[in-house]
């Protein structure tokens, strides 16, 4: 007779780490379940991308799991569940929510074969992304008149 406790123990660890990111993503205010903001001038969901501004967010990046959004103050990049559980983002840096005025530069960059954009916060905070229009992400970061 085998004994089915290594599969249970993994279950109850999984979903316990499970449950300890959904606890902390509520005390800290960050939702579950993210959405566009409100008043969006770009969005877009199924986009990929990468924290530029630590070795950890290179080698950890996300693959058509992040919503990117873009209002007339803000820019913010979150992966959507379930891609945001298990503290994925926290330790790969794949959440960002910080306003226009603290983007230093946007910059076009070849990597693997595709184009990206670089999105350069200043103080060594940087993000890359992969999207499907990336003329309308540029367009909604320059300032209206």
């Amino acid at each position: 007779m085998t004994s089915d406790w290594p599969f249970v123990f993994a279950l109850f660890w999984i979903g316990g780490w499970i449950a300890a990111s959904i606890i902390y993503r509520r005390i800290n205010g960050k939702s579950v379940f993210p959405r566009s903001p409100l008043g969006a001038v770009f969005r877009e969901r199924m986009a990929s991308g990468w924290n530029d501004g630590s070795w950890i967010g290179r080698i950890g990046g996300a693959s058509r799991c992040l919503l990117v959004a873009v209002t007339d103050r803000e820019i913010v990049i979150t992966p959507f569940f379930p891609f945001n559980l298990m503290f994925l983002p926290e330790i790969y840096g794949l959440e960002i929510r910080t306003s226009l005025s603290q983007i230093r530069r946007v910059e076009e960059r070849r990597w693997f074969f595709r184009d990206s954009i670089i999105v350069d916060m200043g103080n060594g905070q940087r993000f890359g992304l992969i999207l499907r229009d990336p003329e309308a992400f540029k367009a909604a970061l320059r300032p209206n008149p």
